[in-house]
């Protein structure tokens, strides 16, 4: 089967209850082939295809692809552990992938929450349970 090109057929024939678990995993061997990864990904998941999966784990590995590891980690929370976050933070700096390495380090090493407000300018809630209303005229 040919791998489809527009993302409307492709939709079609993954979210299709009618595709086949077989139809689904070839689909995905060849977008893995074509370097789709994501593309391939979708596929494996639907397919339940364990070898595809942990495939583009290795993959990911490999080239320190942090988005490829969250996608994993978002279909099994047990499919990514920390070493997998560190060896990827490894990777992405020796491959100099700044944004990936440091998504990587946030993985590992959460920020720690803030009182802050989460926007910058966003004012605090006001702490005396008093708060002035602006008049409006009639």
């Amino acid at each position: 089967m040919a791998v489809p090109t527009h993302y409307l057929k492709k939709r079609d024939i993954l979210c299709s209850p009618k595709t086949p678990p077989a139809t689904l995993a070839a689909l995905g061997w060849e977008f893995f082939q074509a370097e789709a990864y994501s593309d391939a990904l979708d596929f494996f998941e639907r397919a339940k295809d364990e070898k595809g999966i942990q495939e583009t784990k290795r993959l990911a590995l490999k080239l320190g692809d942090t988005f490829l590891l969250s996608r994993l980690e978002r279909y099994d929370r047990n499919l990514v552990v920390p070493e997998d976050w560190a060896e990827a933070k490894r990777v992405a700096e020796q491959r100099e992938r700044p944004s990936m390495a440091a998504y990587a380090e946030r993985r590992l090493h959460p920020p720690e929450k803030t009182a802050e407000p989460a926007l910058p300018g966003a004012a605090p809630l006001e702490e005396s349970g008093e708060s002035e209303k602006p008049e409006t005229q009639t």
